[in-house]
C-alpha cells in the first residue's frame, strides 16, 4: 500500500466549519489519507474542543500556533516539514476549513496525479450556497498579465471536462512534492491572498502543469476566511500582489510582447473608472501603482533577478500560449460592474 496522502487544512476561529470539512473527510471513498490540522492561534476555548474531538484521532496531526501565522506561514511549515522528513511521497494536498466534498474528490485528484504525473491538479470548487453555480476551476492568464480564477459565477455545466489552467486555486489542490522541492513552497511575501496564484504560475513557468479535474467536486463557502480580514490593507495588497507576481514571474519576452495591453488595460480602467466615480477602485489603483514605482520599486527588482537566476524557465513563446486574450473578460466585467452596478472586489473593502 502507498504511504498515506498527507492533507493540510488549517482552522483559525472557524470551529464549525472545520467539523464539517472533517466530516466529509471521513465519508470519502479514498481513506488512506493523513490530516494534518493546523491551528493557527484561535481563542482558548476553540483550541481546547479541537483537542477534545480529535486528538485521538489517528488519522489526524493536531498542531497549534501561538499566533495566526496566515495562510501561507501556515501552510508552509508544514509543507517543509513533509518535503524534509517524508521523501517517500509523491503529492501533498491543501484543503481550505470552509469546504465540503463530493465522497468521490480526494479518489478522483489521485487518480487525475497518476494519468498525469508531476502536474499540478485542481478541483471543481462549487459555490456552497448555490450549487448550480462554479466558484473556480483553477486560474488563467490573460495578455494584460492578471491571473483570473476560471469560471467564477458560471454554471456548473459549463466546466466538465478536463483542461489545463496556469494553477490551482490553493483550496482544494493537489501539489506534486517534487515540484515543491524544485521550486519552493509558497513565497513568504505573501499572507492572505494571491500565494495560491504565484506558486502555480511559477510552476507553469518552471515547466511544470496544472490539469483541471471536473470530477474532483468541493463546495466552498465563497470568502469565508476572507471576509474575517477584508480592508483597506488587505485589498490594496491583492493589486501589489498583482504586480509583483508580473514583475517576478514573467519572462522578459512575454512581458514587452504583452506591455501594450498591460498598459491600455491599466489606463482605461483608471478612465473608466473615473468617469463611473468608483472612489475605491481609484483609490486602490492609484496607491497599487505609487507603491510599483516608488517604495516597491526595489523589491520588484531584486525578487526578479533572484528568481531568474535560480531557475530555468519556459520560452517567452511557450508562455504567450498559454495566456487567454483579455478582450472577452473585460467587456464581462465592464457590463457586470459598471453597467450592472455590481461591487469589484477592489471596492469590497471597509
Amino acid at each position: 500500500m502507498p504511504p498515506p496522502i498527507p492533507i493540510i487544512i488549517l482552522n483559525w476561529n472557524g470551529l464549525e466549519d472545520t467539523r464539517e470539512c472533517l466530516a466529509s473527510l471521513e465519508e470519502q471513498s479514498y481513506s488512506n489519507y493523513r490530516v494534518y490540522l493546523i491551528d493557527n492561534g484561535s481563542e482558548e476555548a476553540e483550541v481546547a474542543e479541537l483537542k477534545r474531538h480529535y486528538s485521538d484521532n489517528p488519522r489526524i496531526v493536531l498542531r497549534f500556533n501561538d499566533q495566526n501565522l496566515g495562510f501561507t506561514r501556515g501552510n508552509n511549515q508544514v509543507l517543509r516539514e513533509i518535503l524534509t522528513e517524508h521523501p517517500e511521497l509523491p503529492q501533498v494536498v491543501l484543503l481550505n476549513n470552509d469546504t465540503t466534498l463530493d465522497r468521490q474528490w480526494l479518489a478522483t485528484l489521485i487518480r487525475t496525479a497518476g494519468d498525469h504525473p508531476g502536474q499540478m491538479v485542481t478541483s471543481k470548487m462549487i459555490n456552497y450556497f448555490d450549487r448550480e453555480r462554479m466558484d473556480n476551476a483553477g486560474h488563467q492568464l490573460l495578455n494584460t498579465l492578471e491571473v483570473l480564477p476560471i469560471g467564477n459565477e458560471d454554471s456548473v455545466q459549463d466546466h466538465t471536462t478536463v483542461r489545463e489552467n496556469v494553477g490551482p486555486c490553493a483550496g482544494a489542490a493537489l501539489y506534486p512534492t517534487e515540484m515543491l522541492r524544485e521550486i519552493g513552497t509558497f513565497d513568504e511575501h505573501f499572507t492572505n491572498g494571491y500565494e495560491d496564484v504565484e506558486l502555480g504560475l511559477r510552476g507553469i513557468v518552471c515547466g511544470y502543469r496544472s490539469v483541471y479535474a471536473p470530477e474532483a467536486v468541493v463546495y466552498h463557502k465563497v470568502s469565508r476566511s476572507v471576509n474575517k480580514i477584508r480592508d483597506f490593507e488587505y485589498t490594496l495588497n491583492i493589486q501589489k500582489h498583482i504586480y509583483y507576481i508580473i514583475a517576478k514571474l514573467i519572462p522578459a519576452g512575454a512581458f514587452w510582447v504583452c506591455f501594450p495591453f498591460l498598459l491600455f488595460r491599466t489606463l482605461a480602467g483608471l478612465a473608466v473608472n473615473t468617469l463611473f466615480f468608483r472612489k475605491k477602485y481609484l483609490r486602490i489603483q492609484l496607491q497599487a501603482l505609487r507603491w510599483v514605482f516608488m517604495d516597491g520599486r526595489h523589491l520588484l527588482r531584486s525578487t526578479r533577478r533572484q528568481f531568474f537566476a535560480q531557475h530555468r524557465v519556459i520560452s517567452s513563446l511557450e508562455m504567450i500560449r498559454k495566456m487567454d486574450f483579455f478582450l472577452k473578460k473585460d467587456l464581462q466585467r465592464f457590463y457586470k460592474y459598471l453597467i450592472r452596478g455590481e461591487k469589484m472586489v477592489f471596492e469590497k473593502y471597509d
